[in-house]
């Protein structure tokens, strides 16, 4: 199982560092059509970039989370491991 080590972000998309070395770009701009209990919040700019690190994974102060291999699934790589 994959850890995230780091994330930074932006306008319904992160950055995120994960334990293997590499840097991804995770887009969650299906967040904006969905209306569910946990994902209805972060709709708001101000509350999505409120995310945060938890044993590994990405998570909000509502409780919504997504673990590393979701990330590491659905991203796309922005800079590859340094050699």
């Amino acid at each position: 199982m994959r850890s995230i080590l780091s994330v930074i972000p932006h306008e319904y998309y992160l950055i995120c560092e994960l334990d293997n070395g590499r840097t991804y770009r995770y887009d969650m701009g299906f967040v904006l059509t969905r209306n569910s209990e946990m994902t209805a919040p972060l709709k708001d700019l101000s509350f999505f970039k409120r995310v945060f690190i938890e044993s590994g994974s990405l998570a909000w102060p509502n409780g919504y989370d997504i673990h590393a291999n979701t990330v590491l699934r659905d991203c796309t790589i922005v800079q590859e491991k340094s050699a």
